[in-house]
């Protein structure tokens, strides 16, 4: 008996069981359902937040200035307060505590950048800012080869994002590659054009490269697009100076900046003051510009620009001390090729033409190892293609007596075959007028003053001049002065300048006995000017 119930007792226990295991399943998974809903209507809704605040944090910081990074850091800080790791939040504020400590000189900026960067790493930002901001860093850090390198393998992997572009831009600059930073610097401010912070990085490296028409023409087109952004307006306010165009507006532009003293940062503050320096050489202010870098200087004692002035200044008061102040503006970007050039022209201005000879061959010593790559793929030596220095060492050579020398270099201007071929035709030309080689310095005159004055080089045409008065052709002599007068004017070189050729053409004429021709020369010649 006591077997055969034993299935019914099995029976009614498990029914029983059943029940209630059941009911107590059902009120188990409805508290993990709610609560993983929960966490994730929680994670969810986080994650949403946090993507809202990063958006409106980058929106704030594109404006670039001093109180914008500062708005976007205070909405990143309360990011870190929902999620400490979020790591596109992470890589950002690298970015920014980057742009604080490379651009404005912030104390404390660099550790909290790095920081930054080794967490958005360790969390593994996949982020422009990430990668972009580790390129910028290897260059800061003296390894412009190697972050070239890393950021063209990231490229070949697929990225192209516009902070990588500039990165490698920036790199190949710090190499002297400027084939290659130029069309990088062009990719990343087509890729971000809203941004103003890389036009006026590519409008840097062109002042340092002391292409000053083509630094306006891309500091402008930032300026356009930001109008307030105060690093670009002081940048601006420098190439106009350098290039001495609309020094007015650039004058009355660092005025209103420097009047802002509790919107700059150290970085701005310096530069803005390396600007009045230049500002006061352009106006031969020159103790003023000494006393303007040096307040820059004690800003910021590695302001490239400020150092670049105070030579500047040493140099146009022939001042022993000038060539170890280019050597200090120098040492600053090594590869920057204006100082070099700017300095060796006023060295030889001054007279001390041993040290503009010096500075030259310390250049050539810098791009001893920079390598172009040719149409056809093969490699060439960066100074062979280099013409631009051969002919400013054509003319610092010339200038120190060494004619030969100098006769040499410009040849090699002229076999390069590129954008300066015109300035170094004209140059040997004027070489071959000096050593009184008349029919020679009209053949290679020929080759850069059209027949109808359509030649770039106002100089050009005056020394063709020159050269037809020495063989007694005075009716083409005043033709080609005439068209010297008319570039001058296009090129709104000042009027004294233009003065004091119309008159010195005038005294050679009645030395030459054509007093009728002197005359005519002036009834014609003043119009052209006026």
């Amino acid at each position: 008996m006591a077997v055969a119930e034993t299935p019914n007792n099995n029976s009614d226990w498990k029914k029983r069981e059943s029940l209630g295991s059941a009911l107590l399943q059902i009120v188990v998974v409805g508290v993990v359902l709610a609560v993983a809903v929960y966490f994730f209507y929680a994670r969810t809704t986080r994650r949403k937040e946090i993507a809202d605040k990063l958006k409106e944090a980058r929106t704030v910081a594109l404006r670039g200035n001093p109180g914008d990074l500062a708005k976007a850091t205070k909405q990143l800080e309360e990011i870190f307060a929902l999620d400490s790791s979020a790591k596109d939040a992470l890589a950002f504020a690298a970015s920014i505590e980057t742009d604080r400590w490379l651009v404005h000189g912030v104390s404390g900026a660099e550790q909290k950048a790095k920081d930054y960067l080794a967490r958005a790493e360790s969390e593994d930002s996949r982020t422009e800012d990430r990668f972009g901001t580790k390129v910028l860093h290897m260059i800061a850090a003296g390894k412009a080869k190697e972050a070239a390198e890393y950021a063209e393998d990231l490229r070949k992997k697929g990225a192209s994002s516009a902070k990588l572009w500039y990165g490698i831009a920036m790199a190949y600059e710090r190499q002297g590659n400027v084939a290659l930073a130029r069309p990088a610097f062009q990719q990343a401010i087509e890729k971000a054009w809203k941004n103003p912070a890389y036009y006026a990085g590519y409008g840097e490296a062109l002042l340092d490269q002391a292409e000053y028409r083509m630094a306006v023409d891309i500091l402008s087109k930032g300026l356009n697009n930001n109008p307030d952004h105060l690093l670009s307006r002081i940048d601006l306010a420098l190439a106009r100076i350098y290039r001495e165009d609309r020094v007015k507006d650039a004058a009355d532009s660092l005025k209103e900046i420097l009047a802002a003293t509790d919107e700059l940062t150290p970085g701005l503050k310096a530069r803005a003051l390396a600007a009045n320096a230049e500002l006061a050489n352009f106006e031969h202010r020159f103790d003023d510009a000494l006393k303007a870098a040096d307040e820059a200087l004690a800003v910021n004692p590695n302001e490239r620009y400020a150092l670049f002035a105070r030579a500047r200044a040493l140099a146009m008061k022939k001042d022993p001390g000038a060539l170890d102040a280019f050597k200090k503006a120098i040492a600053q970007d090594p590869m920057a090729p204006g100082p070099y050039i700017t300095g060796a022209k006023l060295l030889a201005d001054a007279g001390n033409f041993d040290g503009a000879i010096a500075l030259l061959d310390d250049y050539e010593k810098a791009y001893a190892n920079v390598t172009v790559t040719q149409a056809d793929g093969s490699e060439k030596k960066a100074l062979d293609r280099d013409d631009r220095y051969w002919v400013a060492r054509g003319d610092t050579l010339r200038a120190a007596g060494k004619l030969d020398d100098a006769m040499a270099a410009y040849d090699k201007a002229i076999a390069v075959d590129s954008v300066n071929r015109t300035r170094a035709h004209y140059a040997k030309g004027a070489l071959l007028l000096e050593k009184k080689d008349y029919d020679k310095a009209l053949e290679e005159l020929d080759l850069v003053t059209p027949d109808d004055g359509t030649g770039q080089i106002a100089e050009a045409y005056a020394a063709k001049g020159q050269v037809l008065f020495a063989k007694k052709d005075f009716v083409n002599g005043c033709q080609n002065f005439a068209f010297a007068l008319t570039r001058m004017k296009a090129q709104q070189v000042a009027r004294e300048k233009m003065n004091a050729l119309l008159e010195s053409v005038s005294k050679d004429l009645v030395a030459n006995g054509q007093r009728a021709m002197a005359k005519a020369w002036e009834t014609e010649a003043k119009p052209l000017i006026q």
